[in-house]
């Protein structure tokens, strides 16, 4: 493998490294919220669906970026 294709191979697996780590961040911050939430008070239906629904996405996000690599 060329040099160059080489390097531009290493940047994406880089870059999807990245955003992986950008995305598993913000679930966490997500599930963190949700957290001290359901400490002081109840948590309503939509607000769990909401949740899931950016956790799914984000999960999927995570692996079309594993799949560019």
């Amino acid at each position: 493998m060329p040099i160059l294709a080489q390097r531009r191979a290493t940047k994406e697996t880089a870059d999807a490294v990245a955003r992986s780590a950008e995305r598993l961040d913000g679930a966490a911050r997500l599930v963190a919220m949700l957290e001290d939430k359901a400490d002081n008070e109840r948590i309503a239906p939509g607000g769990l669906a909401a949740v899931r629904a950016v956790a799914e996405t984000r999960a999927g996000e995570l692996d079309d970026a594993w799949k560019e690599v």
